[in-house]
Parts: structure tokens; C-alpha cells; sequence
């Protein structure tokens, strides 16, 4: 990055996520000059495809709703009240019951470090004929409301989640999908028919998987209060930690399952959950005593602390974690601002 951009960078997320700020901002980096704005709806106006929007903290609302109908990479400044202490979590929100649309244009699109939570739901399109994006990424993000892979289903859109909080219903509308390392917070995972769910190192909440077909689940805990997959085909699941004592409901006799572990009592599987709603401030990692420890598939635990690349705490996005800033009431004799400012490094 370019040492203007980057300085343009700090000072329209730090100044704006401050409890002296100004607007939030959002900075647009593309081919030509960096531009600052205020306004989301005007931001997406400006952008050309492939540009990124680095958001500050704070909430940026359209009242008729967001479209992103081209390729963009959006980078906000998080979704943890730990990680975003300083700036302030980014957060995308709309009035009244109106959404926010990702059309089939926007295909290839990225997104970290953002908080959805529209007055509507998140859709893929804004009707049948543009509900169809492929390639979208969503990393370190956080759902408030309903999230539907389509318009209707029947769509073919393509999408990956990686380390992601859902509130609210996932629906599939036949799109596929790989989820890993998530946490569904009483979020029912729904639609992923006639496949292509991949579900993996997730923790669902008071939850289940449901009307859904062919899809591969490892490595996940369930604490529903029952059996955690109905009305499912073709399942095949395994390596997951589950607090019932069956793992399927009206469900047909095709799926399979292999090394799952069951009658797990929810307030003994983390370090600290004990209500089955998520807050920031329990600790998913699986208790020391629990058998999920080192019984994924990949010989790493069960839940969003297993796999290769496990969950990150407070989960940030790869921008600058800033820890601390002090920003000085007024110029010095030299005409200076003097501005401190601690991060803290990122491992990925």
C-alpha cells in the first residue's frame, strides 16, 4: 500500500471510530486517487470493480437499502467489542424492513470485518433474474438478521464463510456453500438442496441442520436439544460432539455418519458457555475434559478452535488491530498534531 493511502488510511478509520469523531468514513482505494466519503450508498456509486472500501468503525446506514452490484473487497474495522475497543465495530444497516442485496454482478466479491444488520435480511438479489453470485467471500463477519443464498430457491450462487458469527437463519435456496469455523448462535442452517453445504468445524447453538441434501459435516458441536439433523438426505457427518443421544429426525436412511460423540451435556462442553447464547465474552474452546479434544477428523478438536487455520480470537480482520489511540485536542507551536497510536501485530 501506498505510504498516502495508508496515511489517509489510519486517520479516516482512527479519527472516525474516536469519541470525538466526526461521520464514519469510508476510504476508496482504486486506480486512481484514494477518496474519502461518508455516505455508503455514494461510496458504492464511486467505485469501479475490484476496489477496495477500508469502513471505520461506527454504522453506516442506507435508508433505501445497499445494492452491491459489482466486484468490490470490503475491509471493515471489525465486529468484537475487543478488537474494535478503539475504532469502533463496522456495521452495514439499512431503514426500515428494506436489505442488503448482493447481485449476481457483484460475483468475486470479499468482505471482512463487518456487521450485517439491515432492517430486512441479507439477500442474494433483488429478484430471481440476479440472484447468482459467485466466488463471494465472507471472513470475520457478523449476520443480525436472516441471510438467504438466493431469491428463491433454485439459485446457483457460490459463496465461503470462514470464521463468521450468525444471529439468524441461514438459508441455502439450492446455492452451495462451505462454512467453516463459524459460530450459529440459534441459527438454523436451512436449503442447502439438492446440495452443496459444506459444514466444518462450526459450533451450532440451540440449533439444527434441516431440510437439506447430500452435505458434509465434520468436525462441528450441536447443542440442540434433540436430534440436531431433520428432515435430511445424503448426509454424511462425522467427528461431531452432540448433546443428544441420535444424531437424525424424520429424516431418510441415506445419510451416514462415523466417530460422532453423543449425550454431551451443553454446560460441560466449553471453557465458558453455559446459556446456549453466544457473548463475546464466553470461551468456545472445548473444556479439557471433553472427548471432542483432539477427535476431529484431522486429529485437532472439535469446534471453531480445530482445523489447520482455527478460529481467531476476537476475531480481526488482516488491518491494523489498533489497541489504543490518543489523539491530541489541538495543534502544537509547530503546527503539529500529536496523535499516539498502539497496534498490535496480525498473524493472518
Amino acid at each position: 500500500m501506498h505510504i498516502r493511502t495508508l496515511v489517509l488510511l489510519s486517520s479516516a478509520l482512527l479519527l472516525a471510530g474516536s469519541a470525538k469523531a466526526q461521520l464514519p468514513r469510508i476510504l476508496l482505494q482504486g486506480n486512481g486517487e484514494p477518496q474519502v466519503f461518508t455516505d455508503i450508498t455514494e461510496a458504492l456509486t464511486a467505485a469501479q470493480p475490484n476496489d477496495k472500501l477500508y469502513f471505520s468503525g461506527g454504522v453506516f446506514t442506507a435508508s433505501l437499502g445497499i445494492t452491491v452490484d459489482k466486484p468490490l473487497h470490503f475491509i471493515g474495522a471489525g465486529v468484537h467489542p475487543d478488537t474494535a475497543n478503539v475504532t469502533g465495530i463496522t456495521t452495514w444497516a439499512t431503514g426500515g424492513s428494506t436489505d442488503i442485496a448482493l447481485t449476481t454482478e457483484a460475483s468475486g466479491s470479499t468482505f471482512t470485518g463487518i456487521t450485517f444488520n439491515p432492517g430486512g435480511d441479507v439477500h442474494y438479489g433483488t429478484s430471481t433474474a440476479d440472484d447468482d453470485p459467485t466466488g463471494l467471500i465472507f471472513q470475520r463477519c457478523s449476520f443480525a438478521r436472516q441471510i438467504l443464498l438466493g431469491f428463491a430457491e433454485g439459485a446457483s450462487a457460490s459463496s465461503s464463510f470462514n470464521e463468521c458469527i450468525f444471529r439468524d437463519v441461514v438459508t441455502g435456496r439450492a446455492s452451495t456453500a462451505v462454512i467453516t469455523n463459524c459460530i450459529m448462535d440459534g441459527a438454523t442452517v436451512s436449503l442447502f438442496r439438492p446440495s452443496g453445504l459444506i459444514l466444518r468445524n462450526s459450533v451450532i447453538l440451540n440449533a439444527r441442520f434441516q431440510n437439506s441434501d447430500n452435505a458434509v459435516v465434520q468436525n462441528c458441536v450441536f447443542t440442540y436439544d434433540g436430534a440436531p439433523l431433520w428432515q435430511v438426505h445424503g448426509v454424511q457427518i462425522s467427528n461431531c460432539l452432540i448433546t443428544g443421544s441420535e444424531m437424525f429426525s424424520n429424516s431418510y436412511f441415506t445419510n451416514q455418519e462415523s466417530n460422532n460423540i453423543y449425550g454431551q451435556a451443553a454446560s460441560s462442553i466449553f471453557v465458558s458457555e453455559t446459556d446456549g447464547v453466544y457473548d463475546f465474552d464466553d470461551d468456545l474452546h472445548l473444556a479439557p475434559s471433553s472427548p471432542g479434544v483432539n477427535a476431529g477428523n484431522d486429529g485437532t478438536d472439535i469446534g471453531i478452535y480445530g482445523s489447520p487455520s482455527p478460529y481467531k480470537e476476537g476475531v480481526a480482520p488482516y488491518n491494523p488491530h489498533y489497541q489504543a489511540v490518543a489523539i491530541g485536542g489541538a495543534t502544537n507551536g509547530n503546527g503539529e498534531l500529536p496523535v499516539n497510536i498502539r497496534v498490535a501485530a496480525q498473524p493472518r
